[in-house]
């Protein structure tokens, strides 16, 4: 009787066997010859990624058994060529950094056994928080960067850039030139073909571009200030105006006009910036501007327009020449609605004789008493409607108001044959007072929608107490 040791799975097993022949017992047949067993085995190992036996041969052999070292075993029905197995970070070996891989052949006899030692190093882990959104041409920044157990990081931000910081980097900034949906991917590598990512998708905006609109002056006079209006700025951050006469500004980007007084006579170019974020592209606005050395022939203009509340309701007329006029060449039109002619019982001929440097005032005989004593302690020449056959002050913030020499319009108030609505010209004809800017001489006939009153108006928002103080008094 013989008896055969094979070892599976680490444990023994014994198998008795009774084998008879002639001649009193002698044994026969059978192999006789005990197991052999090679292969490569891995020197190196990650937690966390798979390594490999290869190149398994196994002769005389009934089957193979591998004990990997961290308590896992593994016996195959069939003799492999190859052996795959994961370590994993929590096993007391991996903790270690040593484990050992015990490969046996099972077959007649003792087994064949190959031994090695396997070096192992914990997986790479990484943790960052990746943006979500942003603007281009403005930073966006990776922020928390932990990498642990790694040789290598790389940063792909989707736009064709791409970076190998340092392991030990807690943050990384980057621009992205165009607005688009990008997608970051950060990879720490680590030994033997290990890796950890994060991976996040970002949205950028487009830039945010400045924006400027104006109302740019186009003729002036020596001494006289012109004007810049209208302006509104959006997106920005600086607003600059160089004047074209060497002198060159930095208002506050909420201005909303801008004024300037030429020494000299010629053609000058008015150049506004609006700067926005860094990498915005600055908005221009230019204009011409022909100052001349001295202002034009001074000539009768209104000089005050109240529509106030209620009736309170008044014209002035102010004589800038050096001599004195004979109103009875004037007259004034009030053009209801948009319409093109004028209101029949509107229009009103002017009488008498008007000093230099003196005013004449239409207002309406239903006026508050501030009204009226505030044009007879300035002195005015004054007339009430009630000395005309006409409405002429009876007007509202929509109707246009035109002052006619010899029939040919010198000045106005409004748009002839335009419907601002109730508001009035930009929202400042009803319930307001306007009165003239001083350096003008004359009027400004013809006016054409749409009209800006702030061009050469000073503008008071007027309620039933006025104020009036200013009627009379040019």
């Amino acid at each position: 009787m013989k008896t055969i040791n094979f070892w599976m799975a680490g444990a023994a097993v014994s198998l008795l066997a009774s084998v008879s022949g002639c001649g009193g017992g002698s044994d026969s047949g059978g192999n006789h010859t005990p197991p052999t067993v090679s292969a490569t085995l891995p020197s190196v190992a990650t937690a966390g990624v798979p390594v490999s036996i290869t190149g398994i041969t196994a002769t005389n052999a009934a089957a193979v058994t591998v004990d990997w070292g961290d308590g896992t075993q593994d016996a195959p029905a069939t003799i492999p060529t190859s052996l795959t197995h994961t370590y994993a970070a929590t096993a007391t070996c991996v903790k270690a950094a040593l484990c050992t891989i015990d490969l046996a052949a099972l077959g007649w006899g003792p087994a064949a056994e190959q031994k090695g030692a396997v070096v192992l190093s914990l997986p790479p882990t990484l943790t960052a928080t990746l943006p979500t959104t942003g603007t281009a041409g403005t930073p966006v920044t990776i922020t928390g960067i932990a990498a642990a157990n790694g040789t290598a990081l790389s940063v792909d931000w989707g736009d064709g850039v791409k970076e190998t910081p340092a392991t030990s980097s807690t943050s990384l900034t980057h621009t992205y030139v165009g607005a688009g949906s990008y997608t970051i991917d950060m990879v720490l590598t680590g030994a033997n073909n290990s890796s950890a990512e994060k991976k996040a998708s970002v949205t950028i905006n487009a830039i945010a571009q400045p924006a400027l609109t104006a109302t740019l002056p186009t003729t002036g006079v020596v001494g006289t200030a012109v004007s810049v209006t209208g302006i509104t700025t959006t997106n920005a951050t600086a607003l600059t105006v160089a004047w074209g006469d060497g002198v060159t500004e930095t208002p506050a980007i909420s201005s909303t006009t801008l004024s300037h007084t030429y020494t000299a006579a010629g053609s000058y170019t008015i150049a506004m910036t609006l700067a926005g974020s860094a990498s915005s592209t600055p908005d221009h606005k230019s204009g011409s501007i022909t100052i001349a050395a001295s202002g034009p022939t001074p000539e009768l203009f209104i000089s005050e327009y109240i529509e106030g509340t209620s009736n309170n309701k008044a014209i002035e007329l102010y004589n800038p020449t050096a001599g004195t006029l004979d109103l009875s060449v004037y007259t004034i039109e009030v053009y209801a609605n948009g319409g093109t002619t004028p209101i029949t019982a509107a229009i009103a001929t002017l009488s008498g004789m008007l000093p230099p440097g003196k005013t004449y005032v239409l207002y309406n005989p239903s006026a508050a008493p501030a009204l009226v004593s505030a044009i007879s302690s300035n002195a005015a020449i004054v007339f009430k409607e009630a000395a005309f056959p006409a409405q002429v002050t009876q007007y509202n913030g929509n109707d246009a108001v035109v002052l006619k020499k010899s029939g040919v319009v010198i000045d106005q108030v409004g748009v002839v044959g335009n419907d601002p609505g109730a508001a009035g010209w930009g929202g400042l004809t009803m319930d307001h007072d306007l009165r003239r800017k001083a350096g003008i001489v004359r009027g400004t006939p013809n006016l054409t929608a749409p009209w800006d009153p702030t061009v050469e108006w000073d503008i008071t928002a007027e309620t039933a107490a006025g104020p009036f103080d200013g009627l009379g008094n040019r």
